[in-house]
C-alpha cells in the first residue's frame, strides 16, 4: 500500500461508501416504502455518520492501513448498538412505550443493517483499490 495515501484522510471515500450503502441497502425495501423510507433512513442515520466521521478524521491513518479490521469493528459495533436498543426497549426497559412504537423502532433499526454492511464492504474495497492503484502507478 502506498504510504502517502494512508496518511491522508479519504473523506470522499467515506461519504461515497455511506451513500452507496444507503442506496443499495435500501433496494430490498424500495418497492414497499419508496423514497419516503429512504428519506427517513437518511435522517435517522445522520447522527451516527457524524460520530463515525469524527472518529475517522481522528484515526484515519490506522483505519486506512487496516480497513478490513476497522470496517468489521464498525459493523459489529453498530450491530451491538442495535441489539442493545432492541433489548432496552423490550419488556425489560421502558414500560410506557407501546407495542406499535417498539415494532416501528425495531423495524427501522433492523433495516439499517444491510446499509451498514454494504457501506463497510464498499469502504474496504475502495480503499484497497485506491491504494493498489497508487502503489502501481
Amino acid at each position: 500500500m502506498s504510504e502517502s495515501f494512508l496518511r491522508e484522510p479519504q473523506v470522499e471515500l467515506f461519504f461515497q461508501a455511506y451513500f452507496v450503502g444507503l442506496a443499495i441497502g435500501h433496494l430490498p425495501f424500495f418497492f414497499e416504502f419508496g423514497l419516503i423510507g429512504l428519506f427517513w433512513r437518511f435522517i435517522f442515520s445522520l447522527p451516527f455518520v457524524f460520530v463515525l466521521f469524527i472518529f475517522y478524521r481522528i484515526k484515519f491513518a490506522e483505519i486506512n492501513s487496516r480497513p478490513i479490521l476497522w470496517s468489521s469493528i464498525v459493523f459489529m459495533g453498530i450491530s451491538a448498538l442495535i441489539a442493545v436498543a432492541l433489548f432496552l426497549l423490550s419488556d425489560i426497559g421502558v414500560q410506557d412505550i407501546t407495542l406499535r412504537e417498539l415494532t416501528l423502532l425495531s423495524f427501522l433499526l433492523v433495516i439499517s443493517l444491510p446499509s451498514v454492511l454494504v457501506s463497510c464492504i464498499y469502504f474496504v474495497v475502495m480503499i484497497t483499490l485506491q491504494s493498489r492503484k497508487r502503489s502501481v502507478g
